[in-house]
């Protein structure tokens, strides 16, 4: 789980996500768990998150957390 800076200022809980927004858990279990919510149009993730789940190529958590600071979704 990620640390709590690089948790998106649009995370909320994923019950409330909508079509467009990013399913990429940040944090919580079960209810309470929120996703990050960013948009990402068609696509399951938004981009940052697409990169990170993609497997075999793990994104390192600090260019994570650059690439989502650029854009403006986390501290």
């Amino acid at each position: 789980m990620p640390d709590r800076a690089s948790i998106p200022h649009t995370a909320r809980p994923w019950t409330s996500r909508l079509a467009g927004e990013c399913a990429y858990p940040v944090d919580g279990c079960g209810e309470a768990m929120r996703c990050c919510c960013a948009p990402c149009g068609e696509a399951r993730y938004c981009e940052p998150h697409r990169r990170a789940m993609r497997p075999g190529r793990p994104l390192p958590i600090e260019v994570l957390i650059a690439e989502l600071r650029a854009l403006g979704l986390c501290d």
